[in-house]
């Protein structure tokens, strides 16, 4: 029986020992190419997604439809009054119309 002898294999390493380069197993780096591709669109997507979902809540946030609006408006309406609107009356003058209102 004959031996293979190469110049670059030592006197320890038999010819199996040596590294073959040449033998890629094209299906499965092409399978493991294409699962990463889908993955990685998928992750776009998802991500895509969530932000428009984040960011469409936030315009909407801003614009004020919520479903609570009879209560937002008066929220609006006791700010409106607070801040110099329609209905200030000096303390003074307040603590008379309680008195009147609520004497007995």
């Amino acid at each position: 029986m004959t031996t293979h002898t190469d110049a670059s294999i030592s006197s320890d390493e038999t010819p199996r020992d040596v590294p073959r380069y040449d033998d890629v197993n094209v299906p499965v780096v092409v399978m493991w190419g294409f699962i990463s591709a889908l993955v990685t669109l998928i992750t776009i997507l998802f991500v895509s997604g969530v932000y428009n979902v984040w960011s469409q809540s936030v315009i909407d946030a801003k614009e004020g439809k919520f479903v609570n609006q009879p209560a937002r408006e008066q929220v609006e309406a006791q700010k409106a009054i607070l801040s110099g609107g329609e209905g200030i009356v000096p303390i003074a003058e307040a603590k008379q119309l309680v008195l009147e209102k609520y004497k007995k």
